[in-house]
């Protein structure tokens, strides 16, 4: 199938009074039209900068996109106006936030808040917006929406407020959806909740998903295709049942073995990846995961590997598993 959004070396950066923080760089990864890719790794590695840096949304005067491409439609997103960037934002490409409390207008009802979207990019009369808005509060399984219109962020619980953003970014019908972290700080049962109600509008609505997280059981259950970041960059690539099957990365395999557990393997004490995620305002040379690396050599220090692809459909960004994936 072709690809909705084509990312080839995004690299994005934050000018600072300290100096140029290059949060993503050379980052590259497709979605295809009604496919879901999981973007995994630690906070501060990227993922939310990588979907900031495709709606456009990045500070003014602060950040900016400084190389690569962002092809929407085979169109390059940085190079959109402003006036542009508003008629797609929202309205082709939305996005769901982490944390819908500070994300809402507090002096506004939902209804109202949800309604707006639709009048901008629809063009439709209020009374429509309304009655659209009733219908994607409906949608997201919000008992009662006639009601709940007249509601302000406030009086909802956590879950129902997460519904709310999930119906204010699908109410103008997006092509593509970006949810950045949509299940943090919900309790486990109305994460799986969340979680099934996307993946059921996917299926309804035919749009493709940017599922951005740090919960690899959260894209084993989702994602067609996995990318592991680390750094502000891309460490490996592939279908989940790959990934989860055969890691390649030293990063991957670490993240694998802190996940807990019921099997004998895991019942022992979880293995922590040792030290930080080193500063983006002076990344090293060569491996950025090399001060973290058991299996880095002095080599890793000086040459920073490309990703490439070790079997069909499965990219890593190691110096040492290429040779050893050819070796076999």
């Amino acid at each position: 199938m072709a690809a909705l959004l084509q990312i080839k070396n995004l690299q994005t950066s934050f000018f600072t009074s300290d100096g140029q923080v290059r949060a993503v760089d050379g980052v590259t990864f497709d979605i295809e039209e009604g496919k879901t890719m999981g973007l995994v790794g630690e906070s501060g590695c990227g993922k939310s900068v990588t979907a900031l840096s495709v709606m456009q949304l990045l500070s003014k005067g602060v950040g900016r996109v400084v190389g690569g491409e962002i092809l929407y439609r085979g169109e390059n997103l940085a190079q959109f106006s402003d006036q542009k960037m508003r008629d797609i934002r929202g309205n082709e490409i939305s996005m769901i936030f982490q944390e819908p409390m500070t994300s809402l207008n507090p002096v506004f009802s939902i209804g109202d808040q949800i309604a707006e979207s639709v009048r901008l990019h629809q063009g439709v009369s209020k009374k429509e917006a309304n009655d659209r808005a009733v219908e994607m509060l409906q949608l997201v399984k919000i008992a009662e929406p006639h009601k709940r219109i007249k509601d302000f962020p406030h009086q909802l619980s956590g879950g129902m407020r997460q519904r709310v953003m999930i119906a204010m970014a699908l109410s103008c019908n997006p092509t593509l959806l970006m949810a950045d972290e949509p299940t943090t700080a919900l309790d486990v049962t109305i994460q799986a909740q969340i979680l099934e109600l996307i993946k059921e509008l996917q299926e309804q609505l035919g749009m493709s998903v940017l599922l951005i997280t740090h919960d690899l059981g959260v894209v084993a259950e989702q994602a067609d295709e996995v990318a592991v970041m680390y750094a502000g960059k891309i460490v490996e690539r592939a279908k989940p049942e790959i990934i989860f099957a055969r890691p390649s990365h030293p990063y991957t395999i670490g993240l694998m073995n802190s996940v807990p557990g019921v099997t004998e393997k895991t019942k022992n004490r979880l293995q922590a990846i040792p030290g930080i995620v080193p500063s983006p305002l002076h990344w090293p040379s060569g491996c950025r995961f090399r001060d973290r690396c058991s299996s880095a050599e002095e080599s890793c220090a000086h040459a920073q590997p490309d990703l490439i692809e070790i079997e069909p459909g499965h990219w890593v960004s190691c110096l040492k598993v290429p040779a050893t994936a050819n070796a076999a």
